[in-house]
């Protein structure tokens, strides 16, 4: 056979025989990329954001509809074609120009992002004129502000007039990618004219043009530059778990060995792996484990991969990128977790470390699974005439999972000639190469690292604590007790200490010989402070490090559960916003992906976010939902104990959906035995102190759904299964739903949820007065954030002793009754006597009565009561019904509406059928 890989000046020719055919495709080097010198490299802010699209613009161009850009960088979409952000916070635009006489003049602008799709950020092919919210300029001519009101952008393929700006309507013609600060009178930048015709120079431009029009329009000004380059940068609102260490548990038990940034190209390593960590001289113990982890952030979302296995050799130097030599072989005890992989535990792995040349033909001495035909899970190395890496080498770094025929991760092509570029993928590739082989797309990725931990022998832990965990606190003392367990396997062991540090200043120091440990335990405080526990093992040579927990608190613990306003992921008509009220005495445990296998093995702490959800369940390690993000800072800032909440909840789901499965209450094929066994693994089972139900939207009895009756029933059932397994509940909060939803049938499910009121231990939070909707999910500000505003005041009195300065319930009627002899007024008394209510004249649309000709002509609010002034004689009233008011609102400037609220804010509680005494 011949060589796999052979060079050329721009392909990469790959040849290989297979049954007497011989196949050469054709694979792309890199060519030489152009990064012109840019003023925005200045902008703090930039820190926080990853670069979406990069476009060295032509002085040219002809881009009709705003196709066919030529962008250097692209990553607005996944390998699988779909966007490759499913959240972003903000989004910020820079121009660089350097004119023809050498002037460098560049403008940066950054706003709340207006869109979650990433391909409607670059180069226009649909029209947008709008504000934006929280603008940021800076540049060489531009006016400087920060976070300010005023900005606009002005995008569009077609044409538009020069004087007012608006677009004409036309789907092409001309087109504008411009943003604009409009309280400062000033165009920041601008890109125009790349829809209208071939050769013609473009208009580009910073700051306002000096002659002519202010948004450089028919200024061709493209002819006076001698390079320009457009940078759309983006910033996920989720950066959350981005890393193998935010994510898995079990790595505070590991030291970390080697750390690297893989490159771009394989000229970076042409002369050995530059390690930004190497404590390979250093780490002289044995080690039991090795972990490889690959992450990073590809596109604009989180990409990571993880496996660990039983130490295959005590030469640490063989655990790295090898730079010579070849290692294929099985390795035992495989562990996997990703964001892109099967999770697996106990299973047989696969490793293909060498920088030669391969083939795809498998080896005689391969294992199972792999395809002759394809670069895969087992590949052949073949030997060197030339140098390695270099010419005669390409490199191969990859792990696979024999048990689940998947590739775990792999970094390839580092080996190779200078201008290659690295192939990275994490899980088995998609399309192409099903390890990787000749992806090319290092340049996709930002920041990726390699890194390689090893696990020290001496003393195997196995319990305690890992890092950002909460212990639920005993309220009697307010302190949690943090437990290790484990025994001692060297017998070069004399000791075991266990050290704990309160905000970095060690506090407690406890130690046991190595003949008696069993376990150690240390009380901790709950309290707005963090905590780190470290083990050591004690040796006559010195001490070594066997597990370092940091972020540790203790608090208190809550559970939310339901359908999609439960999840309050916050997609599309929400908007991003929970983010900027994050806490890190925030915490959850666990994955609430509706996917058994990945519930189950998920078992990690996380600092919680509120975005990062899917439609139905979270796609982002660490969610809790907008809901629950706000909910959780509030009780933590208000009462200075760290919260976990543990969100369990399935958007579009029927109350039947979310009960106990009796004879198997932890069956993680249920959302109940999910979320069970999520409480159970966190050791919370006992701590639960309040759970949060939001749900009753599918329960119509439309289409098979449950009616309202079937919802009584099941979710009394679901509070009596919470009780029995979270032995320390001591309240329940129920939200009612607000009307329609797209349903037609939501009055009935309405009453049943009011009336959950009336249980024991049971208080309902009410949905009327929130205006940032859309007819059934919520903006944040007007919506998911005031609700938790609300349902915090409820647990602050009912779970921590505060008196609320205002109502913490939302007014319920409690009867009603004529007020006159004529029956042409109602007289409706609320259950708490000592609310003042305040009602809007237009409330009177939200009532109905029943069996009477008559309607609501007016509404007047009192103490404890209101009247409703009727058109006439009520004769025949049966029943009054109040819906609360349906319709969407708009994202942009929520109406106020009319609604009748207490002091709170809290509008009066839907209620159906009220009977008259």
């Amino acid at each position: 056979m011949r060589d796999v890989l052979c060079g050329a000046a721009r392909f990469i020719a790959l040849v290989v025989t297979v049954a007497g055919t011989t196949v050469t495709p054709a694979v792309p080097t890199a060519s030489a990329v152009h990064v012109a010198a840019t003023g925005c490299a200045t902008v703090d802010e930039l820190a926080g954001y990853v670069p979406l699209y990069e476009l060295d613009v032509p002085r040219t161009a002809y881009w009709p509809k705003g196709t066919g850009v030529p962008y250097s960088l692209n990553r607005s979409l996944k390998l699988d074609r779909q966007p490759s952000a499913p959240y972003l916070d903000r989004v910020a635009y820079c121009l660089d120009t350097v004119s023809r006489a050498g002037r460098h003049e560049w403008a940066y602008a950054s706003f709340d992002a207006l869109t979650n799709d990433p391909r409607a950020l670059g180069v226009p092919n649909t029209t947008t004129a709008r504000p934006v919210k929280a603008l940021t300029t800076w540049g060489s001519k531009v006016t400087h502000v920060e976070r300010a009101d005023g900005g606009y952008v002005r995008f569009w393929p077609g044409t538009h007039n020069a004087a007012t700006g608006k677009p004409s309507g036309s789907a092409s013609g001309y087109g504008a990618m411009q943003v604009h600060n409009t309280a400062a009178g000033e165009t920041v930048l601008a890109l125009n004219g790349w829809s209208h015709k071939k050769g013609r120079y473009l208009d580009i431009g910073t700051g306002n043009q000096r002659t002519g029009h202010p948004d450089w329009t028919f200024s061709q000004s493209a002819r006076t530059l001698a390079s320009a380059t457009l940078t759309v940068y983006v910033k996920p609102a989720t950066p959350n778990a981005t890393t193998c260490e935010q994510t898995v548990g079990e790595l505070a038990d590991y030291r970390l060995l080697y750390d690297a940034e893989i490159p771009r190209t394989a000229a970076s390593w042409a002369g050995g792996v530059r390690y930004a960590v190497d404590n390979s001289e250093t780490l002289r113990t044995p080690v039991s484990r090795v972990a490889y982890c690959l992450d990073g952030v590809y596109g604009t979302t989180a990409a990571w991969a993880y496996a660990a296995m039983d130490a295959w050799t005590q030469d640490l130097k063989k655990l790295g990128v090898p730079m010579s030599g070849t290692t294929r072989r099985r390795v035992a005890d495989l562990t996997v977790r990703g964001s892109d992989v099967l999770p697996s535990d106990h299973g047989t792995g696969y490793l293909e470390f060498w920088p030669n040349q391969y083939g795809r033909e498998r080896p005689p001495d391969a294992p199972a699974g792999g395809s002759a035909g394809a670069w895969d899970i087992v590949d052949n190395p073949r030997p060197s005439s030339r140098p390695v890496p270099g010419a005669g080498g390409y490199g191969s770094f990859q792990v696979h999972d024999l048990t689940h025929r998947q590739t775990v991760l792999a970094v390839n092509g580092w080996a190779y000639l200078p201008k290659t570029r690295v192939d990275i993928g994490v899980g088995t590739a998609p399309g192409g190469a099903p390890d990787w082989t000749f992806a090319g797309n290092a340049r996709g990725w930002t920041r990726p690292h390699l890194r390689v931990y090893v696990k020290p022998a001496g003393v195997d832990l196995t319990a305690g604590p890992v890092d950002a965990q909460l212990y639920p606190r005993d309220r009697a003392t307010n302190t949690a007790t943090v437990e290790v367990r484990g025994r001692v396997t060297d017998p070069d062991v004399t000791a075991v200490d266990m050290n704990v540090y309160r905000e970095g200043t060690l506090v407690t120091t406890r130690r046991v010989p190595a003949a008696e440990f069993c376990s150690l335990s240390v009380p901790i405080t709950a309290e707005r402070a963090s905590y780190t526990v470290e083990v050591w093992a004690q040796r006559p040579t010195g001490g070594t490090l066997v597990r370092r927990a940091s972020d540790v608190v203790a608090g208190d613990v809550y559970l939310m559960e339901g359908q999609s306003n439960a999840v309050a992921a916050g997609a599309g008509f929400a908007g991003t916003a929970a983010s900027q009220d994050a806490s890190p005495w925030v915490r959850t445990f666990g994955h609430s992906s509706a996917d058994p296998v990945r519930s189950v093995h998920d078992r990690s702490w996380y600092r919680a976010t509120g975005e990062g959800f899917e439609p139905r369940h979270t796609s982002q390690r660490g969610a809790i939902g907008q809901l629950g993000m706000r909910l959780g800072q509030l009780l933590a800032d208000r009462t200075g104990i760290p919260v976990a909440i543990l969100n369990g909840a399935d958007g579009g789901r029927p109350s039947g959906f979310f009960r106990r499965a009796d004879d198997l209450p932890a069956d993680p094929a249920t959302n109940y035995g999910r979320l069970l066994g999520r409480v159970a693994d966190g050791g919370l089972a006992g701590a639960v102190r309040g759970v949060i139900w939001y749900q009753g939207e599918s329960d119509t009895g439309l289409s098979g759904n449950p009616t309202a009756a079937q919802h009584d029933a099941h979710v009394r059932a679901l509070m009596t299964g919470w009780r029995a397994d979270f032995t320390g509940l001591e309240h329940i909060y129920v939200v009612q739903i607000r009307n329609h939803c797209r349903s037609v049938r939501s009055t009935a499910v309405q009453e049943v949820q009011r009336r959950f009121a009336g249980l024991p231990d049971t208080s309902v939070m009410t949905t009327m007065g929130l205006d940032g909707h859309d007819g059934c999910h919520y903006a944040y500000r007007q919506g998911y954030r005031q609700l938790a505003d609300w349902l915090s005041l409820q647990i602050l009195r009912d779970l921590h002793g505060v008196r609320p300065a205002t109502p913490a319930d939302p007014p319920n009627p409690l009867r009603a009754r004529w007020e006159d002899t004529a029956h042409t007024r109602i007289r409706i008394d609320l259950t708490d006597a000592t609310q003042t209510l305040r009602c809007a004249a237009g409330a009177r649309a939200d009532f109905i009565l029943h069996g009477t000709a008559a309607r609501v002509a007016g509404v007047i609010c009192g103490p404890g009561r209101l009247s409703l002034a009727l058109t006439g004689p009520g004769t025949g009233l049966t029943g009054i019904t109040h819906t609360g008011h349906p319709g969407a609102a708009t994202v942009s400037a929520t109406p106020a509406t009319s609604w009748i609220v207490n002091a709170s804010g809290m509008g009066l509680l839907a209620f159906d059928k009220l009977p008259i005494g």
